[in-house]
């Protein structure tokens, strides 16, 4: 991370039973990425995987480009992978 930055953020997508199991995988996938999480912010929030485009839509309208398709974001849910929506930061 660029040293005028103090800390960054981003929201991860994931397959759970419950917030609990969803929480621990986007850590488990943060940190093997060589990211060092300080903290789960609140809200958590429960999404069906079929509503990504409107997801997409409504709060990463200017980030659609780069964000996955409704068919790739749904089968990469279905793969159990973790989907990063854009990292944000602060300074």
């Amino acid at each position: 991370m660029p040293s005028n930055l103090k800390a960054a953020y981003v929201s991860c997508y994931v397959a759970g039973d419950n917030y609990i199991e969803a929480s621990e995988k986007s850590l488990k996938k943060l940190i093997s990425d060589g990211l060092h999480p300080e903290e789960i912010l609140q809200p958590i929030h429960v999404m069906d995987s079929k509503d990504w485009t409107r997801h997409v839509d409504e709060k990463w309208n200017a980030f659609s480009a780069s964000l996955p398709t409704q068919a790739e974001f749904e089968k990469a849910i279905k793969e159990g992978q973790i989907v990063y929506g854009p990292f944000g930061s602060y300074s």
